[in-house]
């Protein structure tokens, strides 16, 4: 396999989005020929994300891609290692599963809908792939814009455009203080390339910038609390959470599903980077502080998300708290610092991806059935939809970390590395779970037991593809609690040993474009 892998893995979708509309114009906007083209486009996306993956995970550095031939730090590179990889499968995976709900459930302005969101796919695999920090700072504005508007997708509707243009003015705040933080780094560093930023971090011998320009604990601390502010935007963490309960609800739901289980890991995914792979064991007062704030704060995101669950009539607002919830745990993860604290952050952020996405897409059909997000016009609906009740029960029951799904096994990873830090950190994971288990128990009793729900007329049920997608989810979900050991030994411990193993990192940019 040649490593044009690397560089494909994003630009496939990026080249899908920009010749749809054009398609669509030559077909008339036949919504089979959109559909088939999406679907082509995301499969081919996925296709290289798997052989990436296994390159990846049958090497013992992380692989390089130096476009045009540049070289770290003057050209930009792609830096793959498997943290990356593991995150790019995930993303590829349920972006194509997704991609086969959407067909039955948007109606109209497919070819658009289609267009962002394989330019949404880009961006995202975008941020898990590069090795700059500027590059990353374009990919994440890339995945944002394209996020903005899907959140807009129902332009007519005054709550759509409310929640999507709060979401873009936060979003905006947040990419114009990472600018800053790399303007900072840019004066201190000298470059903005990850492996070049570690090497002077950790007195490495570096290409053409070979020693710092300032400070680096100075220029440090004020780019990490930068950065980082503008990463936990991103991911929603108190108190920058306040954008994602709106624009859930307003999106479609196939969105609401992608914004919950992926957009918000680019966030942590970038906290990991910064913190485990370029300042591992470096400025050691700056991390300790930073490792303090993100405890607090993923802290008051577990219980405030947790609590705020509780009062909720809207089913997908109530989901979305559950996500502030669950990105709070990775969070406190990260803020303990150890390898096995990472390992329970990687963990859980590949299980809530898939069950997060699960739960939405599954909710989502019973949306469509009463024509309503409020939790007392689902009632009894379970019972006329069986297939799509068991994979919203499925992911429901994971969620909260009831065994043998997915979700219960990362939780237990994270119980373990919370509980070596502080018994309080651990008791908030508990207290937390605790009180979203009465709230997801009053969705699942509604829907299936519940009495007075009823279709609307004319109401839609879902699709064969759509209730498929979502039996094919929950099989997933059990699969990887049955066989949640072998997971992590064989590809959770590897993600992480390698994100931590900076040398390797420096070693692979400073050997530029290497052969397959």
């Amino acid at each position: 396999m040649s490593l044009n892998a690397v560089a494909l893995t994003p630009i496939i979708p990026i080249v899908f989005a920009f010749a749809l509309p054009m398609l669509s114009i030559v077909f008339k906007g036949n919504r089979k020929v959109v559909e088939g083209y999406a679907l082509v486009g995301t499969g081919l996306t996925l296709l290289t994300s798997v052989l990436l993956f296994l390159k990846v995970y049958s090497s013992s550095a992380p692989l390089v891609y130096s476009f045009g031939g540049w070289r770290a730090p003057v050209g930009i590179i792609y830096e793959v290692d498997r943290l990356g990889a593991l995150m790019a499968i995930v993303t590829t995976f349920l972006m194509f599963l997704i991609t086969i709900y959407s067909y039955r459930y948007i109606e109209e302005g497919l070819e658009w809908y289609y267009t962002l969101y394989l330019g949404l796919e880009a961006g995202l695999l975008g941020v898990f792939l590069t090795g700059d920090a500027f590059n990353l700072f374009v990919m994440i504005e890339v995945t944002s814009i394209a996020a903005y508007a899907l959140v807009m997708f129902y332009r007519n509707r005054w709550r759509a455009l409310s929640a999507g243009l709060r979401y873009a003015f936060i979003g905006a705040v947040g990419t114009t203080i990472y600018f800053i933080a790399l303007a900072i780094i840019y004066y201190a560093f000298g470059t903005l390339n990850m492996a070049n930023m570690s090497a002077l971090l950790h007195g490495m011998t570096f290409q053409v910038v070979g020693s710092p320009y300032a400070s680096l604990v100075k220029a440090s601390a004020v780019a990490l609390a930068l950065a980082v502010w503008a990463f936990l935007i991103k991911a929603a963490i108190v108190p920058n959470h306040f954008w994602l309960p709106d624009a859930h609800p307003a999106a479609p739901t196939p969105v609401s599903a992608v914004l919950s289980g992926l957009v918000v890991n680019a966030g942590v995914y970038a906290v990991m980077r910064f913190i485990f792979t370029i300042y591992r064991g470096t400025v050691p007062g700056v991390i300790h502080a930073l490792s303090v704030v993100l405890m607090v704060v993923g802290a008051a995101s577990a219980l405030l998300g947790a609590v705020l669950m509780v009062v909720q009539r809207d089913v997908k607002r109530l989901i979305a708290y559950s996500t502030i919830m669950h990105m709070g745990y990775i969070v406190m993860a990260i803020g303990v610092g150890s390898q096995l604290a990472l390992e329970a952050a990687i963990f859980h952020t590949v299980n809530h991806a898939i069950a997060k996405a699960l739960l939405f897409l599954s909710v989502g059909i019973f949306i469509r059935m009463a024509g309503s997000r409020d939790i007392a016009r689902l009632a009894g609906l379970g019972r006329k939809a069986p297939a799509a009740m068991v994979p919203l029960a499925v992911s429901a029951l994971s969620l909260v970390g009831i065994p043998p799904f997915n979700v219960f096994f990362s939780k237990l990873l994270l119980f373990d590395a919370l509980s070596q830090r502080s018994y309080v950190l651990a008791l908030v994971l508990v207290v937390s779970s605790v009180i979203a288990l009465t709230s997801y128990m009053r969705v699942l009793y509604e829907v299936w037991l519940g009495e007075g729900g009823e279709m609307r007329e004319g109401g839609r049920k879902a699709g064969a593809s759509m209730t498929a997608v979502c039996v094919f989810l929950a099989i997933v979900c059990v699969a990887l609690g049955i066989a949640a050991p072998y997971v992590v030994a064989h590809y959770i411990h590897p993600a992480a040993s390698q994100a931590v193993n900076y040398t390797a990192y420096v070693k692979a940019a400073l050997s530029g474009v290497l052969k397959a």
